[in-house]
């Protein structure tokens, strides 16, 4: 008795499952077959809001803990903080770089 409502527990879960995957693939079709709507992402706008908004917040969070950290006479902890804020800003730096590079061969490559 027990094998066979496992059993049957086991097909419905299958058939749900299945079910759930059926559906989740006719909305992603029904997503991309859609037609535009004309909308579009200003994505200069929110580059530009997160470099004069963000990054100032961030760079000041960094400059208060390095700070906060140097007055108590822990300076390696400052200085490890610091490098680290550093490597951060290059990384993110070097990928903007790749960014602009990448658009440049691209645009070689392919004309335009």
């Amino acid at each position: 008795m027990l094998g066979s409502s496992v059993a049957a527990s086991t097909s419905q879960l299958t058939m749900l499952a299945r079910d759930a995957m059926t559906h989740s693939m006719l909305a992603t079709q029904k997503i991309l077959v859609a037609e535009d709507s004309g909308t579009t992402l200003n994505s200069s706008g929110i580059v530009t809001f997160i470099v004069t908004k963000i990054v100032p917040i961030l760079l000041a969070v960094v400059g208060v803990i390095i700070l906060s950290r140097s007055g108590r006479g822990r300076w390696s902890e400052a200085l490890t903080t610091g490098g680290i804020a550093l490597l951060g800003v290059m990384f993110i730096a070097g990928a903007g770089a790749l960014f602009v590079f990448g658009g440049s061969v691209a645009k070689l490559a392919f004309g335009g």
